[in-house]
């Protein structure tokens, strides 16, 4: 069903509670962060840090679900184990790339149109915008090119239009700037990748590149749109989102752990469509 918001934007997909999921999702978010905050404090960390780490993990916690729906729209089950893994990573005490994720999202929503309509300008000052926290704020100097790329794919399933045109040529030279002569860019970071999250990693990518060529049916619908997702973008979309994660090496191990929302995606999606769950949200 479409949503008043896509008369703005063609990236949005609002929590709506009609939906089980959707309201399984506003149920439990402000659940994690009370449990994040409880657990964080009773190990020992001050409550200024207790709460901010509780409200990074909550963060992180919806966007690992809602890229987990765009990894594999059939299935609410792997957006639900995404969650899960995050907010077991925050437990633990990881810290998350929160921008760098939303600007992933934002990505993969560009490619795979789950949404339906192609990005409105709004979105795609919003897509700059999270590429500029990502680059500036998480150090993440990758994510511009990630972004481009996806601008680029989708020019490739439809003639894009200026806006976008401007921004991916834009996204390209803020991260060579990153990358040529900025101070975020530290080319030998992977030199202190740990060989068992490389190992992971190397599983965790082979089995979801297996996958994407496999993924050629869809049952989930555009929100805004009454037509069925195209199998294409969808699977363009995994691409996005699997580059993304890889691309989190390039930031050494703490670039790799900051991501690990992202990877969590990337692990539930091996699991999820194997666990039927009711698709209620499908509009």
């Amino acid at each position: 069903m479409s949503h008043r918001i896509h008369k703005f934007s063609s990236l949005s997909r609002p929590l709506e509670p009609q939906y089980p999921t959707n309201l399984a999702v506003i149920i439990l978010l402000p659940a994690i962060a009370i449990g994040l905050f409880a657990w964080l404090a009773i190990g020992g960390a001050g409550m200024a840090a207790a709460a901010s780490s509780a409200i990074l993990g909550m963060l992180a916690a919806f966007v690992g679900w809602a890229l987990g729906r765009e990894m594999d729209p059939d299935h609410n089950a792997t957006a639900f184990i995404a969650m899960a893994l995050t907010v077991l990573a925050a437990g633990l005490g990881y810290d998350f790339d929160v921008l760098s994720a939303a600007a992933l999202l934002f990505a993969v929503r560009i490619v795979n149109r789950t949404v339906g309509p192609q990005a409105r300008t709004g979105d795609i000052v919003m897509l700059f915008l999270f590429n500029l926290g990502a680059l500036f704020i998480d150090g993440a100097w990758w994510m511009p090119f990630i972004s481009a790329a996806a601008l680029a794919i989708d020019e490739v399933f439809e003639r894009s239009n200026l806006p976008q045109r401007i921004t991916m040529l834009m996204l390209v030279l803020i991260g060579a700037q990153a990358l040529l002569v900025g101070e975020q860019a530290d080319l030998s970071a992977h030199e202190t990748l740990i060989r068992g999250w490389i190992v992971t990693v190397v599983v965790i990518t082979i089995l979801v590149a297996a996958n994407i060529p496999g993924t050629t049916e869809i049952r989930a619908r555009m929100d805004a749109v009454d037509a069925p997702c195209q199998a294409r973008r969808v699977q363009a979309g995994m691409a996005i989102l699997l580059a993304g994660g890889l691309a989190s090496l390039l930031g050494g191990q703490q670039g790799l752990t900051e991501a690990v929302a992202v990877w969590a995606v990337l692990a539930a999606s091996l699991v999820g469509r194997n666990i039927s769950l009711e698709k209620s949200d499908e509009a």
